[in-house]
């Protein structure tokens, strides 16, 4: 049958047929390492050609919904990684709260001297040394992001001698400095992987991300932490809760 395709509308065949698809994923009918229909029975089920079917496939597969496995046909991924703009500085924390594991590898730690443009985000002077402190943090053993975190030695000494090996920065911010932390101000775009980003995500080069930037404020108002990371695009998604006056009602 034919009548989930409306070959009357404005939206292209392929469109349809791939938002169709990703309807069946995200309602848990296409579970992961469920095989999806093959291009032939998708042309026949839904009565278009099988270019067609395989242009919308492909876009699964570029999205990261889908997995082509050589020989034996298209299966669905794990679902994506959701994310609340707002909820949480503690990615260990939020992760916890969606029921899956989540691990932190350090790629490197160490003192740096601040660039000028470090230096501007810390709002300290330039050449001010500063923690660097760059992890692969992963969900379920999925590698998911590169994070790098900036952060004056002056708030925390010795904070290299912690070990920060799968831990939660924050809360060994915050339960063995006892430091507070007032507020953080975040900023959000697309960008593409580099070839460095792309083979610890283990994704291809060029692929598409979120770059994050962070600014963690004191309850003084000065910045504890300047944070760049790198979210690769096709297995996370991120959500913010409005209330009624950000929506002017």
């Amino acid at each position: 049958t034919s009548q989930d395709i409306d070959k009357g509308s404005f939206a292209p065949i392929y469109y349809q047929l791939q938002e169709l698809l990703v309807g069946k994923i995200e309602s848990g009918e296409l579970k992961p390492g469920d095989k999806l229909p093959s291009e032939n029975e998708l042309a026949e089920k839904y009565n278009i050609s099988r270019n067609t079917a395989q242009k919308a496939i492909r876009a699964l597969v570029n999205w990261g919904l889908a997995q082509r496995v050589q020989g034996k046909g298209t299966y669905v991924c794990n679902k994506s990684v959701t994310l609340s703009i707002t909820a949480s500085l503690s990615l260990t924390s939020e992760i916890i709260g969606l029921n899956k594991v989540p691990h932190s590898h350090i790629l490197q730690a160490k003192v740096i001297e601040a660039s000028l443009d470090i230096a501007n985000k810390l709002e300290v002077k330039k050449d001010t040394k500063v923690y660097s402190i760059q992890r692969i943090r992963s969900v379920d053993d999925l590698p998911l992001m590169i994070q790098t975190s900036y952060i004056p030695v002056f708030y925390l000494p010795n904070l290299l001698k912690k070990n920060l090996e799968d831990k939660s920065l924050f809360g060994v911010i915050m339960h063995e400095y006892g430091i507070k932390i007032d507020k953080a101000s975040e900023t959000m775009r697309a960008v593409p992987v580099t070839k460095f980003e792309g083979e610890m995500l283990k994704i291809p080069e060029f692929s598409p991300a979120f770059l994050l930037q962070r600014q963690t404020y004191l309850n003084d108002g000065k910045v504890l932490e300047y944070a760049k990371t790198i979210v690769r695009g096709d297995k996370s998604k991120f959500y913010v809760d409005l209330n009624k006056k950000e929506l002017n009602i």
